[in-house]
């Protein structure tokens, strides 16, 4: 989804895929494959994307996210993290998702085995 955003950026600032890629420390082919979403964007990459074509991460986002809109201040924080750090805030970040997981997944249903039918007896 934000692969084409940041393709559009990178374009406007006439920067090539190798130049930027280089820049953040990926393959060339790695960022096309990011911008064309063939790849999961990681919010490390983003911001480390961003910041190379010299934007804030946040005024990347569209401005309609809704109940999320109130994290594009915290993207903002993320990118101004040193990027040896970027690393260890990922591992936060999906460890609060498999949190947020639990807490939304309704658990599985418990299979019970089938209730035998009992006959009333008659008197």
């Amino acid at each position: 989804m934000y692969g084409p955003i940041l393709r559009q950026l990178r374009e406007s600032k006439t920067r090539t895929q190798a130049e930027v890629a280089r820049s953040v420390g990926m393959s060339p082919a790695q960022l096309a494959r990011l911008e064309s979403n063939q790849r999961g964007l990681y919010v490390d990459d983003f911001i480390l994307i961003a910041n190379a074509l010299g934007e804030k991460a946040g005024n990347l986002l569209p401005n309609d996210l809704g109940d999320i809109g109130h994290l594009k201040p915290l993207i903002d924080r993320l990118a101004a993290i040193s990027p040896e750090l970027l690393p260890r805030v990922a591992i936060i970040i999906e460890n609060i998702v498999r949190l947020t997981d639990e807490m939304t997944v309704p658990p599985p249903k418990r299979r019970t085995a089938p209730r035998k039918k009992r006959r009333i007896k008659s008197y």
